[in-house]
């Protein structure tokens, strides 16, 4: 930490501080929060805090997440406080891990669901896949259904960390499959050529609603290119 190298020193943080910056920039060191650390020292950490994640979540597959503290104790690492909330942030912009209302996950880990559970996303999936663009939002399936809205939204975070659903945004939700489809509907439809987000919302027979999330959607993986006015397919299906 700064103040264990500046007392060891004998110098304050603001004599250091430029020492500190030429060494980041030097990339001798990195910097989490006042925790200094090599490339090197910080990769091998790196590697114990997965492996510790990976494993405490093959113990546990259907605990949705982990918190952060726990894993540093399980990789015998001295993370903690705001490093740790700042090496956590760095994995997770990274993908290498995914931040979940319990903890973290790691990116690369299906979450498995229990016997209870699955049966109820499956219910869910039955649901949105009965419409191939305009799918119910989680508060019509929690109505239709007869269910609290509650464990509707818990189904569909669970269904999202499992890989079975995606979400657009906070009403728009699809199963991969759906996406997939989609994929194809928009290439078949707009063959090669550029294209108004009006004139594909009529052939889908959609609403912005559900056609903004979509082509946003596609934008982020590569499969469209474009703006409000005009998108071209450029990915591949």
């Amino acid at each position: 930490m700064t103040e264990v190298i500046c007392r060891q020193l004998k110098l304050t943080p603001q004599e250091l501080g430029t020492d500190f910056e030429a060494l980041k920039a030097e990339e001798k060191l990195i910097g989490f929060a006042g925790m200094w650390i090599t490339p090197a020292a910080f990769a091998v950490g790196k590697v114990r805090f997965l492996e510790a994640l990976g494993q405490m979540q093959s113990e546990g597959p259907t605990v949705p997440g982990f918190p952060p503290e726990s894993v540093a104790t399980e990789a015998k690492l001295h993370w903690n406080g705001k490093p740790l909330d700042r090496i956590v942030a760095k994995l997770i912009a990274d993908k290498e891990i995914e931040q979940t209302p319990t903890g973290i996950r790691s990116s690369d880990v299906v979450l498995q669901l229990s016997e209870r559970q699955a049966a109820l996303l499956a219910r869910v999936i039955e649901v949105l896949e009965s419409e191939p663009v305009n799918t119910p939002t989680p508060f019509s399936i929690a109505q239709g259904m007869g269910l609290p809205r509650q464990a509707i939204d818990e189904i569909v975070r669970l269904g999202i960390m499992s890989k079975q659903l995606v979400q657009l945004d906070e009403a728009v939700l699809y199963t991969p499959a759906q996406i997939k489809n989609l994929k194809a509907l928009v290439a078949e439809m707009t063959k090669g050529e550029p294209f108004a987000m009006t004139d594909l919302r009529d052939q889908l027979g959609t609403t912005r609603k559900y056609l903004v999330p979509i082509l946003d959607y596609f934008d982020q993986i590569g499969f469209t290119l474009g703006n409000s006015s005009e998108r071209k397919v450029i990915g591949k299906l």
